[in-house]
């Protein structure tokens, strides 16, 4: 039915069922839905029930173990990932391979539906979710709407206090230049 390849048969099952069949599995708790019940039940795990893998050398903690041995790897053991046509240097394998495509073979990806093109497939998905399907995460305290989940929640991190985990150096970082600005700007009010 179509070009889509699979490594096992479990994982063309769930294709098929999921993009052939129609048969999706909604969360109860919010708008997300999964192709498969494991992957509905991960979802829970991780959004809803606050089940997460916790780093044992700091209060970095992962929704996903694949995340966690990234951190690991970047941040404790400092494993990093050297381009061999260039000077790029990352700690991230999947970066390594974006930059190798985007820098050195010029992969682009294509909208469908518009003019819009990227290097990074991930950023064409974000942009059809956004543009083409509408998809945005609305505040619950004010007026803000984003469509990207991870925006939103930096906005109530940053407007609203709140927090789902333990904040990681950069995202506090943020946190402190907003309250900096902020005072800033108070100051400069006061001051005219």
């Amino acid at each position: 039915q179509c070009d889509y390849t699979a490594k096992t048969y479990k994982y063309l099952k769930i294709h098929m069922s999921s993009k052939h069949e129609g048969i999706r599995y909604p969360c109860d708790q919010c708008e997300h839905t999964s192709s498969d019940a494991i992957y509905l039940k991960r979802h829970k795990e991780r959004e809803h029930d606050g089940i997460g893998h916790p780093c044992n050398q700091c209060d970095f903690i992962a929704k996903h173990y694949s995340t966690l041995k990234l951190h690991k790897e970047s941040k404790h053991e400092g494993i990093t990932y050297s381009c061999d046509q260039c000077e790029f240097i990352t700690t991230d394998k999947t970066n390594l391979r974006r930059h190798r495509e985007s820098k050195h073979e010029g992969i682009r990806h294509a909208c469908n539906q518009c003019d819009f093109s990227t290097s990074d497939q991930t950023c064409l998905r974000r942009h059809k979710r956004s543009k083409h399907e509408g998809v945005r995460y609305f505040c619950d305290q004010c007026e803000f709407q984003s469509p990207q989940k991870f925006k939103l929640k930096r906005h109530k991190e940053l407007k609203h206090g709140e927090t789902s985990q333990p904040l990681n150096a950069s995202s506090q970082f943020s946190i402190e230049i907003v309250k900096h600005n902020q005072s800033t700007e108070t100051l400069v009010q006061n001051m005219t």
